[in-house]
């Protein structure tokens, strides 16, 4: 409207101040043109030609309006539609947050198609889907994203992989963190899907074969690294003894990393494989090794048990121990166990005696009651049975 109103006052001066310049002469214009004569003075000719120019001019603006009027009504319209879109999309966010999960979908889905970014309705639909038990829509949802933005093929994969995780369809979220990998390979976040999945489905090698990959040290933190190289080594160790493969668990505990061999669940694991699958020779040199580095109760109690050509040399060994370490219980217990099976009756009672005296326990009972009994002391060896059955029965 500004420039409507400064030309109006622009004609106005300038018809002011011709009629100023001409109040003494009003002039006179002659127009011929064929049989047509026109006759005016001066200053009509002059407002004349100001009207026709500021009519055409204002015609012209009149008929583009008319014009462009469907055109602005639509766009009018379609920002209505946008503005309402963008509004309820909030509105859903806002209940997905709140854990509102119906009213979350049914706003994030009722105005989708005339959001400018609809594919994050749907993805964010497909979430509230999960949370009400639906997977039929959340599936739905997802294939939709799939369909109006296949270059958000990434994002879409790695919302249905943490969809699966968290209804533990660790199948499919298999299968779904490979389709990430092979889509970027260093991905940190597909790698970790992929190794819980694998732990989940209790894929052990397929496990050990994904941590073994450099990526994987670098995607993964150093304690989620080490804790499934755990699990993985000691769950295969264990199907190698439920198996009865001696070659077997070697192998496995070949192929496990150093640093995960000096675990001590890892050790024990396959100490006690070593001695389950009768190579005692080599469970009684591996432990003496590891016991040299490290010591480890539960491998001293590994020992004894352990069948030796030389009887006489492994109770040196686990005198020695005792000079070195102390007069522990383990050790203790498991000399009394040594001297037993090699019919020392008096340096077994002596070992299992100075056990009950200091931190007694029911095997070290139960080893009393049999040396009772191998000495003909039957007396001796109820009372021992029965102090082993009360300590066993006690709450821990």
């Amino acid at each position: 409207m500004l420039p409507f109103f400064f030309v109006l006052a622009l004609a106005l001066g300038v018809g002011v101040f011709a009629a100023f310049q001409l109040r003494a002469e009003t002039g006179y214009v002659l127009v011929s043109y064929g049989p047509w004569v026109l006759e005016t003075s001066l200053l009509g000719f002059i407002a004349a030609v100001v009207f026709v120019v500021l009519a055409v001019f204002y015609g012209f603006k009149l008929i583009r309006a008319g014009v462009a009027l469907p055109g602005r009504w639509k766009s009018h319209h379609d920002r209505r539609k946008a503005d309402a879109a963008q509004l309820s999309f909030e509105r859903g966010l806002l209940r997905l947050f709140e854990g509102q999960w119906k009213r979350a979908e049914v706003e994030l889905v009722r105005r989708a198609s005339d959001h400018h970014a609809q594919h994050l309705n749907y993805l964010a639909a497909a979430r509230a889907a999960q949370r009400v038990g639906a997977p039929e829509r959340r599936d739905a949802y997802l294939q939709r994203v799939r369909e109006i933005a296949p270059k958000l093929d990434f994002a879409l994969l790695l919302t249905q992989a943490e969809l699966q995780r968290e209804r533990g369809e660790f199948a499919l979220l298999r299968d779904t963190a490979r389709s990430l990998r092979q889509k970027d390979g260093q991905h940190a976040y597909a790698m970790e899907l992929l190794a819980e999945s694998h732990a989940e489905l209790g894929e052990w090698a397929g496990l050990r074969g994904l941590l073994a990959e450099s990526s994987a040290r670098k995607a993964l933190t150093d304690a989620r690294w080490r804790e499934l190289s755990m699990q993985a080594a000691i769950e295969l160790l264990r199907a190698a003894i439920h198996a009865a493969r001696l070659s077997e668990l070697k192998a496995v505990w070949d192929a496990t990393p150093a640093d995960v061999r000096a675990v001590p669940e890892v050790t024990r694991e396959y100490a006690t494989g070593l001695a389950r699958l009768n190579a005692d020779a080599e469970a009684r040199a591996f432990i003496e090794s590891q016991l040299a580095k490290r010591w480890d109760d539960v491998l001293v109690r590994l020992y004894g048990p352990l069948y030796s050509e030389d009887p006489i040399a492994q109770l040196a060994t686990l005198e020695r121990w005792l000079q070195e370490h102390g007069e522990k219980t383990a050790l203790l217990e498991t000399a009394g166990q040594v001297c037993l099976k090699n019919k020392l009756w008096g340096k077994a009672k002596s070992y299992l005696e100075a056990v009950i005296a200091t931190a007694p326990t029911p095997s070290a009972y139960l080893e009393l009651a049999r040396l009772c009994e191998m000495t003909q002391a039957p007396q001796e060896a109820q009372a021992y049975y029965k102090a082993g059955l009360e300590l066993a029965a006690q709450p821990r």
